[in-house]
């Protein structure tokens, strides 16, 4: 019986850590097309794009910028790397003027490039088992 139950925890444990990895895999590709498919003028909205692990940060800074998004998603990386299974994942922007960008505010990008088309190329890859 100790073996049956050792295996049961092995296969939990791998069950768990290939979750985790997905869960990681996943955030991090929805943090990289959504500051990707946000508009940039001066790349304070791309800028203020937060990871946060358990809640919301729901901070806003004027003066961060980031036009390329590299920095922005390497932020995000470092805590989505310590994302385990069963935490939230949060990717949040506080910046004022975020949703009116959404709704095709800017001519740069089409209405729901950041958050709505990329979201839901995110729920058809998974629903159709990407890795």
């Amino acid at each position: 019986m100790d073996e049956f139950v050792k295996g049961l925890q092995d296969f939990n444990a791998i069950a768990e850590k290939k979750a985790t990895r997905q869960l990681r895999r996943y955030s991090l590709k929805a943090l990289g097309m959504i500051v990707v498919g946000t508009p940039v003028l001066t790349g304070c909205c791309r800028g203020n794009w937060l990871v946060s692990l358990g809640s919301l940060q729901k901070k806003f800074s004027k003066s961060k910028t980031d036009k390329s998004g590299n920095e922005t998603i390497n932020a995000g990386l470092v805590h989505i790397e310590s994302a385990k299974l069963g935490t939230d994942v949060y990717i949040e922007n506080s910046c004022p003027y975020v949703f009116r960008l959404e709704n095709g505010w800017s001519r740069q990008k089409p209405p729901g490039s950041m958050i709505r088309q990329p979201l839901a190329k995110l729920r058809a890859a998974i629903a159709n088992g990407a890795k």
